[in-house]
């Protein structure tokens, strides 16, 4: 199948992406996107019939340069600014992007990849049947982890340590799961990883990088897998889901989370959507059915994040000699 293409139309150009199992058709009038969409015309992993979500940009002259995002909501409709010169305004009942940006952000591929695709995919992925989950989503011999978590459980750093361990990286924060030939299937976007500026007592290495803001104007250390070993796989097939919690202890124990138990996690962290969408929310909800019937458990640990990605190694190592014995 064609990957990407590049054809003259009413805008000028248009470009067709994968993006975590989503088919995006990009029309513009400026020829240089192109380039900063590069990373996601390459082949990945999509099925003929993925859902399409189509994007019109219109870059005008100037130079002025993304600022911290805002964003807006009304029903079907978000629209998400980044200074008043890059708008975007994104339309869930047609499955539309429509925005309007700089010539130095239409160059700009942090704000592409970084940002504004992962954005596109967590705002409109579930009407295409991709559902954003925030977990993360790890690879060893070609078998997929889920790793989810409260906020403050240590996802990101537990990440980290995963990739010194070994583990493929696929997703830190946020995970797109979907369906193709009846699997279920975890994307990643590629982001890099963000740990927090006290994680330099677990990982010296990030000495003399910089701390800088995120898109939420939190500080931390954008880090890429390989600075840390590992490489990046853009998908996986999760094969079971660990729940975060930490203890005060230096120990660790793992206990079986019922599908009803993890459904209910599963769905305290999607997003609501409009009442016009309730097809989507019924494709949602069969997915997210799926990610509950994976094996999952809670994993309760304190120590050092190396310390729990050992006992991860160990106890998942155990679990699939077991289940394929």
């Amino acid at each position: 199948m064609e990957m990407a293409s590049i054809e003259t139309c009413a805008h000028g150009y248009k470009h067709t992406l994968q993006v975590a199992g989503a088919m995006c058709i990009v029309e513009t009038n400026y020829p240089q996107l192109e380039s900063s969409l590069r990373d996601w015309t390459l082949p990945t992993l999509a099925s003929d019939n993925a859902g399409r979500v189509s994007m019109q940009i219109f870059v005008s002259a100037g130079e002025e340069a993304p600022q911290r995002a805002h964003f807006r909501g009304l029903h079907h409709l978000v629209v998400a600014s980044f200074g008043h010169a890059n708008i975007f305004v994104f339309d869930l009942l047609r499955r539309r992007v429509v925005a309007r940006v700089s010539e130095r952000v239409a160059r700009d591929l942090y704000f592409w990849n970084q940002l504004v695709l992962p954005i596109a995919i967590g705002v409109l992925g579930p009407t295409v049947g991709v559902v954003p989950v925030h977990c993360a989503s790890l690879c060893r011999e070609g078998e997929g982890l889920l790793v989810a978590g409260v906020s403050g459980a240590g996802k990101s750093t537990l990440t980290a340590a995963l990739v010194q361990s070994g583990f493929d990286y696929v997703s830190d924060d946020w995970t797109y799961l979907g369906e193709l030939d009846n699997r279920l299937v975890a994307h990643g976007m590629s982001a890099h990883m963000k740990l927090l500026p006290d994680a330099i007592l677990y990982f010296p290495e990030l000495a003399g990088r910089p701390v800088t803001a995120s898109l939420g104007g939190e500080l931390a250390y954008v880090v890429e897998a390989d600075f840390l070993g590992g490489r990046v796989v853009r998908w996986c097939v999760p094969r079971c889901c660990i729940f975060l919690e930490r203890t005060s202890r230096s120990q660790s124990s793992f206990a079986p989370l019922s599908t009803v138990e993890a459904r209910h996690r599963f769905q305290s962290t999607v997003e609501r959507l409009p009442s016009q969408l309730s097809e989507t929310e019924s494709t949602r909800g069969e997915i997210i059915e799926r990610i509950a019937d994976l094996p999952c458990w809670t994993f309760s640990y304190g120590g050092t994040p190396q310390f729990a990605a050992r006992e991860i190694l160990s106890f998942v190592s155990c679990h699939r000699h077991k289940v394929r014995a």
